[in-house]
């Protein structure tokens, strides 16, 4: 069984956003990546975890409009999960075979109406597998 623990959230100023979500819900910064121009901040209540994310470049995978970016499943077996999922309508949006990304790597994938989600065997800071 797939576990949602990650939703990303396109923002126009993470440090913003972050400040918004840890005092609004009183969730705890748990880590960042790259830099406020493009980059992400984990936000997490020790269960899931929320990535505010800035990504001004329209050509890299994760790019969307401001809000709701993709969600993201935790997954015991990738192969099986990517499977099931093709099986049922969705696309795969990066090679299943490309895992040179190291521990970072997650499959993105993408529903039948469009929604983004990744699939990952390793989760994100601050959620519990």
């Amino acid at each position: 069984m797939a576990k949602l623990r990650h939703v990303a959230i396109t923002v126009d100023d993470l440090d913003k956003e972050s400040q918004f979500y840890q005092n609004t819900f009183e969730l705890e910064e748990i880590s960042r990546a790259g830099t406020s121009e493009m980059g992400a901040i984990y936000l997490s209540d020790g269960v899931m975890n929320i990535a505010l994310i800035k990504i001004p470049d329209e050509n890299h995978p994760n790019y969307a409009e401001p809000g709701i970016n993709h969600l993201g499943f935790v997954v015991e077996d990738m192969d099986k999960a990517i499977d099931r999922a093709v099986k049922h309508g969705s696309k795969c949006m990066v090679d299943p075979n490309d895992r040179d990304a190291g521990v970072t790597w997650e499959m993105k994938m993408q529903t039948p109406s469009g929604v983004d989600y990744d699939f990952s065997e390793h989760g994100w800071p601050g959620i519990t597998l």
